[in-house]
């Protein structure tokens, strides 16, 4: 049996991040995360239940509900993608996904596979990889025997072969999961302030710390030949004590937790090289998003390339198992690697056009292509304001990439204080990425080719004296290479900015206002574009300029 261009329907029914792709043969032709749709981040509903506390999963009774109620939230998915393409259900060929719900939906026609097995297949088949080590490292996946669950699984991967070469298992202590590094940083971030899907907030305050909690942390890890033990119930117990609202104590906090979260890693992926003797490492799971840890890991585990998925949490789940039935179900042969993460669906020129009457008197619209576009909002730019930007599909992955975008002017530190406070009311700490032009990166930062914003590679003196705004406070940056091929319009943009300003960067932020999920329809853009103070919006070659007195 041949994949040709039969289409498949791949989906995540997890916890979080639901999620469902559609492909065409080895092609991913659209893909959306459920909280695009709803509005509700994670699509998690915590209403009237205290994030704060640890065991607030345990009271969102994840395993209830019928398969009729799961497979009516997968069907949205499923509908807007087979809408996007023009595919009615018949023409699909196969459905497969994974589900972490008693409750599995699309009983009658789905093939389910294993939760790490189908993060390992977006890793793998993502990357374009000929031969790789796999790591996948999350909260947890499957049950393998009882209340043991999955934690970390490594593969030998090779043409359209997955092998498990090593997997690591944990039981539920108390509130927590033992031997999970997506638990472990979880308790991390609880303890620095945050709340339990706050990881990123947490890995943004860590570089403001000092380590001074670790050897606290440390005595309640053992590290072995092949595993990591991490007894989680006890560093949960044994670091209440030290608890504090004083931001340098929570900072201190947060950098002992990202510290050890980095040994972890470190150790699993020089067993990844020791096992499988590969060159290159792919990895996905919710873990995976530390782009600081997948620094430490590029840096020092012994691989000559490093792959990250973009999707790389739950949602990416849903493409992971598409990509396992056209490469191996199939037998579509090696893949050749994602080409863009922005697989959403394009919307109509009129319904942009219905949107954009809410602007009513405060703005003036202007429809004059992509490229005068991008030129126009360089010199926004450029002259210290912000835009926002929207393009055709929306990234599927936590990282705006281009198409969902806040652009701003990365040579003040204004600009990053200005979008921290004013447009998103968030923590001054959290940094602002770069988006770079591929051919300048390397004489800005110690990269090369990084297109998905998962890696903080250490700054060059230029960047902390020319572009202050994205630099960490550890010297480095959360940087995202972009060449002509990935986006015409944004690269145009780029360009224009340099010529400019002699910089060839800018701020790249979420396209979101505070508590919400990116922005995902023309309605979405427009409402929080009216919302803000921010003046400028280009929305699918529409120039959007609110009047100086509307702020």
């Amino acid at each position: 049996m041949t994949v040709d261009d039969r289409y498949i329907i791949g989906f995540s029914d997890s916890v979080h991040d639901r999620a469902a792709c559609l492909f065409r043969g080895t092609e991913p032709v659209v893909a959306i995360e459920e909280e695009r749709l709803t509005r509700q981040r994670y699509a998690l509903d915590f209403e009237g239940l205290d994030r704060w506390d640890a065991g607030v999963y345990t009271e969102l009774d994840l395993d209830g509900g019928t398969s009729e109620f799961h497979e009516r939230r997968i069907r949205r998915l499923v509908d807007y993608c087979l809408s996007a393409a023009g595919v009615c259900e018949s023409d699909v060929s196969l459905w497969i996904g994974s589900s972490l719900h008693t409750a599995f939906p699309l009983l009658d026609r789905a093939v389910f596979l294993n939760h790490h097995l189908a993060h390992a297949a977006s890793a793998f088949f993502g990357s374009g990889e000929e031969n790789a080590a796999v790591l996948v490292v999350d909260g947890y996946g499957d049950s393998v025997s009882g209340d043991a669950f999955e934690t970390m699984t490594t593969y030998l991967a090779s043409g359209t072969t997955l092998d498990v070469v090593e997997r690591v298992c944990g039981v539920k202590d108390g509130v927590h999961l033992r031997n999970s590094a997506g638990i472990f940083y979880r308790i991390g971030t609880l303890l620095s302030g945050f709340s339990v899907v706050d990881e990123g907030k947490a890995m943004g305050l860590a570089g403001h710390g000092r380590p001074r909690y670790l050897p606290h942390i440390l005595e309640h890890i053992r590290f072995g030949t092949d595993e990591v033990e991490i007894r989680n119930e006890s560093i949960w117990r044994a670091m209440q004590s030290f608890r504090s609202d004083a931001i340098e104590d929570r900072a201190d906090m947060a950098a002992s937790f990202q510290a050890a979260l980095e040994q972890i890693m470190i150790f699993y992926a020089r067993r990844a090289r020791e096992l499988t003797g590969a060159r290159t490492l792919c990895m996905a799971g919710g873990v995976a998003l530390n782009c600081v840890a997948n620094q430490k890991v590029l840096d020092t585990a012994g691989f000559s390339t490093v792959s990250v998925f973009p999707a790389a949490a739950d949602n990416g789940i849903a493409m992971g198992a598409a990509y396992f039935g056209a490469h191996v179900l199939y037998g579509g042969g090696p893949a050749q690697g994602l080409v863009t993460p922005c697989l959403g669906r394009s919307y109509p020129r009129g319904e942009t056009l219905a949107a954009l009457d809410a602007v009513g008197g405060i703005a003036t619209v202007r429809e004059i292509g992509l490229r005068t576009c991008a030129e126009r909002a360089a010199a926004h730019i450029a002259a210290g304001e912000l835009v926002m930007w929207f393009q055709e599909g929306s990234e599927i992955g936590p990282r705006a990439l281009g198409h969902r975008s806040i652009f701003g002017d990365p040579r003040s530190v204004t600009t990053r204080e200005s979008i921290n406070a004013a447009v998103k009311s968030r923590e001054a700490f959290r940094p602002l990425a770069p988006m770079v032009l591929e051919k300048e990166a390397c004489d800005w930062f110690d990269c090369g080719r990084s297109p998905y914003m998962l890696f903080t590679p250490t700054v060059r003196a230029r960047t902390r004296e020319l572009a202050p705004a994205i630099v960490h406070a550890d010297g480095s940056a959360r940087v995202q290479t972009l060449s002509n091929a990935d986006n015409p319009a944004v690269h145009e943009l780029l360009s224009e900015f340099q010529r400019l300003t002699g910089v060839p960067m800018v701020i790249n932020t979420s396209f979101n206002l505070r508590g919400e999920p990116i922005v995902e329809t023309p309605v979405d853009a427009v409402r929080a574009f009216v919302e803000s103070p921010v003046s400028v919006l280009c929305i699918d070659g529409f120039l959007v300029e609110k009047h100086v007195d509307a702020g």
